[in-house]
């Protein structure tokens, strides 16, 4: 498939372009760069670039998406602990029945701004997978490299990059709580970059190993069946956050 050449003012866009929801919500979802297919990223440039008025100040889209994905685990996987901590009820993050699955398809085709959840990512280049090369204008070592806070590097830069302002921006206003998804590690030591004072503490789940900072973030594994944190692991994650009374 054709390599997509993205310009200048396109990255621009992409980087102040920091997710989905609403910018005021309760539960704050951190991943790691938007998930989508290669035929779709080009549409989602477009999609950017022809309805600015979508793109709020704070960087949201918080109309109707423009995707419905059903069958995603990431996504039934957030829908699923979004309902059992506004229902305080773990049925929700356990084996569903034909209704309860019904239900999980509806809250995920619902409309952004009735939902009290928004979806925030680190890097900012859509891309189908994390291995996939799809800018033929862009390196990816060096763009792995640039957001790869694991390094034992400098930032000299940091708050300069564009992307890390906008993200900086965001944390300092949100109450919601923060729940990071995916490359735990790497999120710690970004969150420890961009906040030199903060504190992380270990905890050891039944069946995963989080970070949280008290009563603002919380840093999971990701949120799938396959080679994430699993159902137990989601049910772990609800208990952890009722029982720190986070929600």
């Amino acid at each position: 498939m054709k390599l997509i050449d993205i310009s200048k003012e396109e990255y621009s866009l992409l980087n102040r372009y920091l997710g989905q929801g609403r910018p005021d919500a309760s539960l704050v979802f951190f991943g790691n760069e938007p998930g989508t297919s290669q035929l779709s990223i080009k549409n989602t440039i477009d999609y950017l670039t022809l309805s600015p008025k979508t793109l709020i100040k704070t960087g949201f889209l918080i109309d109707e998406s423009y995707a419905k994905p059903t069958t995603s685990d990431f996504a039934r996987f957030i829908s699923r602990l979004t309902l059992a901590l506004k229902h305080k009820d773990d049925r929700w993050v356990d084996n569903l029945s034909t209704l309860g699955k019904i239900a999980i398809n509806d809250h995920i085709c619902k409309s952004n701004l009735d939902k009290d959840i928004c979806l925030v990512n680190l890097r900012p280049l859509p891309r189908p997978t994390q291995d996939t090369r799809v800018y033929s204008n862009i390196d990816v070592k060096g763009y792995n490299k640039l957001w790869n806070f694991t390094l034992k590097r400098h930032y000299t830069d940091f708050h300069k990059e564009e992307r890390v302002y906008a993200l900086k921006e965001f944390f300092d206003q949100t109450s919601g709580l923060i729940i990071g998804v995916g490359e735990k590690e790497n999120k710690k030591r970004f969150f420890e970059t961009l906040y030199p004072k903060i504190k992380f503490y270990a905890a050891e789940l039944d069946n995963h190993k989080i970070y949280f900072n008290p009563g603002k973030i919380i840093l999971s594994n990701y949120f799938n069946n396959r080679n994430g944190i699993k159902l137990s692991g989601l049910k772990d994650l609800f208990k952890f956050i009722i029982s720190r009374k986070y929600i």
